[in-house]
């Protein structure tokens, strides 16, 4: 079975003021003794998931560019010794602009890793400042220059809109910047501000410009559409562009609902219908993996019901839409038959269209996804069709 492998490294140089991921730092010195156990972890994946390939590798964190060339290279080699990867494999790897080096890059090359994906964020520094974040334009800049040196052909740029006190015009001058460096892939992601986040705090004391109001954040959104297609990048899903053939596979997964397989800190799977993570706290981990134990502090088993949802919810954020003759042989009743009058209302109101086998969102659509899915939310799964 083809999967998906995610190996999470919690290491970062500062915590990021809207960062609630699993990142940790000041911790860099535990890295060997880290590694060390996400090779244990997995061995014992593997031997309770057999006979699984890689099809795609992401290595997230946290800060993965922290780590070592020769680090990142054992930990690619154990994890190829557990699911062999596929001939072609996309490797990504998650990185920091303010931790790159020419060295550093050339070895993670050396190592496999095929794919780069930076956290820009944005054009200014002053608000890179206000992120919390540790690089600044330039490192971006000079990142890029560095990776391509060493052999990066796929490079992603993350990027955040609805930053506190961003104008539009900023928003503009960072989609330049960031397509001036011709990435292959670029992610525009609106900013969400989580509970307990140095950011969530600052904002409620006051301490921060107001975030950018509703209409702002929809034109800046759109800002990002026209620029990507004007720079030869499509839009392959509601926050993600590329030039064809540099979609990211590995996110793909996901939105697809194929099989994935997380290990290490607070890493999270889907495998034989079934969600399970793993815990955040590194010396449970530790300590678990090290006795034999698996990490896990959480597990849940799909319903029918759940995963057609998903599978609804997940695919409609695609811009080609859900596969209707994929669901239909999973599930064994179409999509027509679980939603029956809502498909039919949606589609009328013109935020759904059929295109051939695929179910998507009309642009119109993607606008008000959120509404579209709170009706598919309620339907009642039949039972097999044929």
């Amino acid at each position: 079975m083809d999967i998906g492998l995610y190996i999470h490294i919690p290491f970062c140089v500062k915590k990021c003021a809207y960062c609630d991921f699993a990142s940790y730092p000041g911790m860099l010195s535990h890295a060997q003794t880290y590694m060390e156990a996400l090779s244990l972890e997995l061995r014992a994946q593997a031997e309770r998931f057999p006979a699984c390939r890689a099809r795609t590798v992401f290595l997230g964190g946290g800060t993965p560019t922290l780590l070592s060339g020769a680090q990142v290279g054992a930990l690619l080699d154990a994890a190829r010794s557990c699911f062999p990867f596929a001939a072609d494999a996309e490797i990504t790897m998650e990185g920091n602009p303010g931790t790159l080096t020419a060295e550093s890059l050339a070895a993670y090359r050396a190592a496999g890793v095929n794919r780069l994906s930076l956290g820009m964020q944005a054009a200014q520094d002053g608000l890179l400042k206000t992120l919390g974040r540790i690089h600044r334009l330039h490192d971006v800049q000079e990142g890029v220059r560095m990776a391509r040196a060493a052999g990066f052909e796929n490079i992603n740029l993350d990027l955040i809109y609805g930053l506190p006190g961003q104008t539009k015009t900023d928003w503009q001058e960072t989609l330049e910047r960031a397509l001036d460096l011709s990435p292959k892939h670029l992610s525009c992601y609106a900013l969400i501000v989580e509970e307990g986040t140095r950011l969530a705090i600052s904002l409620s004391e006051g301490n921060l410009p107001p975030l950018p109001d509703e209409d702002a954040e929809r034109e800046m959104y759109e800002a990002a559409i026209r620029a990507a297609k004007r720079a030869g990048l499509c839009q392959y899903e509601l926050s993600n562009f590329a030039r064809p053939g540099f979609e990211c596979r590995h996110n793909l997964v996901y939105w697809t609902c194929a099989p994935y397989l997380g290990v290490g800190l607070a890493a999270h799977s889907y495998m034989e219908e079934r969600r399970f993570g793993n815990t955040a706290h590194m010396g449970t981990y530790l300590s678990a993996v090290r006795a034999g134990e698996s990490p896990q502090d959480s597990c849940e088993s799909l319903t029918v019901k759940d995963r057609m949802f998903e599978r609804a919810m997940l695919g409609l954020r695609l811009t080609r839409g859900m596969d209707g003759s994929r669901f239909a042989r999973d599930f064994h009743v179409t999509p027509q038959a679980c939603w029956g009058e809502k498909l039919t209302r949606l589609i009328d109101a013109g935020l759904l269209i059929w295109e051939g086998d695929f179910l998507r969102l009309t642009r119109r659509g993607m606008d008000v996804q959120n509404a579209v899915l709170v009706e598919l939310m309620d339907f009642e799964a039949p039972k097999s069709g044929f």
